[in-house]
């Protein structure tokens, strides 16, 4: 009965917390003195797109930052866009990463869409928003809105309008460079940056509450987490609350221990130490901010703007912790 209850969450929710029509979102902390920061439309990138229109968020870092040489590319949650999601983007680019926060088609859960099917769902619905192929009759997504698809032509666009910001860099061949893409998701965008990891050697992956692939019929990881990492685990990293209502911490460090992040030692709460040894596994147990229109404040904690715990100064708690996992 649990399980079929959380299902329910997460079809009322949209399993991402990025969905709410609040209009108290705190202010973000100022741009990274220096950087750009940037709001460009999908359909002015490529007129093609016919879904999942708002803009994605483009952060070029600043000159007297010592350059990264590394994209940061963010996945919001179901129903959540870039615009959700500034503070994570803004601490990458702190740290001399370019960052794009990039808008995709993500109006269901994959949890929900996947729910009482077969293991392989998650891999077959998540491949098709990665890649505009085929592969499940449960979703629709083409060429133009698949994800591999909008971020190469995002930073080709980027690169021809601001030729002097270093966007080319992240190109080979008019393809994306895997080798130096961080990727990071929250909810149902880390569990496609999961996938991402399996598909691509990547400079990183790092994941907010997520993946969240629970297999209901096997009560098991989904099948994927199982497969070969061509992202090496050493360069994957997870954090969660433990009080997450809609993505169970129980299931959570078991999907974690399937991709193979548990070879790196036992979570570590971040609440009681800045310490974290080596680990790759990161958990919280601070409420998280956010007003009644979030159905899991704690869900959103780990990296969204509205629910993330702040600083009297109004700097993000979690912002070591963020550094830690995607930005080394």
């Amino acid at each position: 009965m649990r399980t079929l209850t959380l299902a329910l969450m997460l079809a009322l929710s949209g399993c991402g917390g990025g969905g709410s029509t609040s209009t108290s979102t705190p202010i973000p902390p100022p741009i990274p003195s220096g950087s750009i920061e940037r709001e460009i439309s999908p359909l002015t990138i490529d007129p093609r797109v016919d879904t999942a229109t708002e803009p994605h968020v483009a952060i070029t870092p600043a000159t007297n930052v010592s350059a990264a040489h590394r994209l940061f590319v963010f996945l919001p949650g179901t129903q959540g866009i870039p615009d959700y999601y500034r503070l994570v983007l803004r601490s990458g680019a702190a740290r001399g990463y370019h960052a794009l926060g990039l808008n995709y088609p993500n109006s269901e859960a994959v949890g929900v869409t996947c729910a009482l099917r077969s293991s392989d769902c998650f891999w077959d619905v998540r491949y098709e928003v990665l890649t505009g192929s085929d592969s499940s009759p449960l979703v629709e997504v083409g060429e133009a809105d698949a994800i591999t698809t909008r971020l190469a032509k995002a930073i080709a666009y980027l690169h021809q309008n601001h030729p002097d910001e270093g966007w080319d860099q992240f190109l080979s061949g008019g393809l994306v460079d895997w080798s130096k893409i961080v990727v990071g998701g929250h909810s149902q965008g880390g569990g496609h940056a999961g996938v991402m990891s399996k598909l691509h050697a990547m400079a990183g992956a790092c994941y907010f509450s997520s993946p969240a692939d629970w297999s209901v019929i096997d009560q098991a990881p989904a099948s994927w987490t199982a497969r070969t990492n061509l992202t090496p685990t050493e360069r994957q990293y997870g954090f969660g609350n433990v009080h997450d209502t809609l993505v169970k911490y129980d299931e959570l460090i078991q999907i974690w221990a399937a991709i193979g992040l548990t070879a790196f030692g036992a979570p570590v709460s971040v609440d009681s130490t800045d310490s974290f040894g080596g680990t790759h596994l990161l958990t919280t147990a601070v409420p998280g901010n956010g007003d009644s229109d979030l159905l899991s404040p704690e869900h959103g904690s780990t990296v969204l703007d509205l629910a993330t715990p702040m600083t009297a100064d109004g700097q993000p708690v979690f912002d070591p912790v963020w550094a830690y996992m995607c930005f080394r």
